[in-house]
């Protein structure tokens, strides 16, 4: 048990450190914005902001750039929709290290203040068209890891249970928010998580990966895990759900001490995911 301890230390530590070196990649602020061009908003933790790619390599920056190409913009249709994109711009809020209720308090107010300005004005073309979020993943990794690494007793599920819950709480508050500012046309999206940590050092910890698997998509004595929380609230909001579970392989991974980020190729494939379910 002392070992165990002392690795689960050494896990926490090590995600705190990949949590809290995260930066958003450089994106147009609200000041800098082109009037009458339609926007796209990034929201969400070291994601979404890109920790574990070389520059230029995040989902964010390579989604809007494949939106900007072949996506159709409101209230266009048709090629005048896809050549409305092409001035898409880009928002960038999220922060490594964020929390759902980190990002009420931060990212939440700058997106609906954008919102209200362009979404209720009297100008469709100018509107926030795409919102992106990955958020959660924060909420409950290191709660999780600190109860349950020991195994599935009363505290670890009484743990899982309350952490999903105030989750669930926080991403509706998010969720609502945003689709009362946007409106019934603006396209939001939520990104799924994938399970890292069989290709870091965690993966050698007994029950580890299980442990993953069993947060992130529920199971056995944990009837509803964070994907599953994710897709209930989504539904309420008409917000889309990007899978990305199951996707990434060993080599789309960080890996080593860094058991949270995917690199390039696995930011290759959330692109894709994201993408695919907004239909560009």
């Amino acid at each position: 048990m002392h070992r165990l301890s002392r690795n689960l230390g050494r896990a926490l530590a090590a995600l705190c450190v990949g949590i809290c070196l995260a930066a958003p990649p450089a994106a147009a602020q609200e000041g800098t914005l082109v009037p009458g061009q339609p926007v796209m908003i990034a929201l969400g933790d070291s994601w979404a902001a890109g920790a574990g790619s070389t520059s230029g390599n995040d989902y964010v920056t390579r989604l809007h750039a494949r939106l900007a190409d072949d996506y159709g913009c409101l209230p266009a249709t048709g090629e005048r929709a896809a050549a409305k994109c092409k001035q898409l711009q880009l928002v960038d809020l999220a922060v490594g290290g964020a929390t759902t209720p980190s990002l009420i308090a931060g990212q939440l107010p700058a997106a609906l203040a954008l919102l209200e300005e362009r979404n209720q004005d009297a100008n469709p073309r100018n509107d926030v068209e795409v919102i992106t979020l990955h958020i959660g993943g924060n909420d409950v990794v290191n709660p999780i890891l600190g109860a349950c690494l020991g195994g599935l007793t009363a505290t670890c599920l009484t743990t899982i249970g309350a952490e999903l819950a105030a989750y669930r709480a926080d991403l509706t508050t998010v969720l609502s928010a945003l689709r009362e500012a946007a409106g019934p046309d603006t396209a939001i999206v939520i990104g799924t998580y994938d399970n890292p940590i069989g290709s870091c050092f965690l993966g050698s910890l007994p029950g580890a990966v299980a442990l993953g698997e069993l947060a992130l998509e529920g199971g056995g004595p944990v009837p509803a895990g964070l994907h599953d929380v994710m897709r209930q609230v989504a539904a309420q909001f008409d917000v889309l759900v990007a899978s990305v579970y199951g996707q990434l392989v060993p080599p789309d991974w960080v890996g080593g001490s860094d058991c949270l980020h995917p690199r390039d190729s696995g930011y290759a494939k959330v692109v894709e995911a994201f993408a695919a379910t907004l239909g560009a």
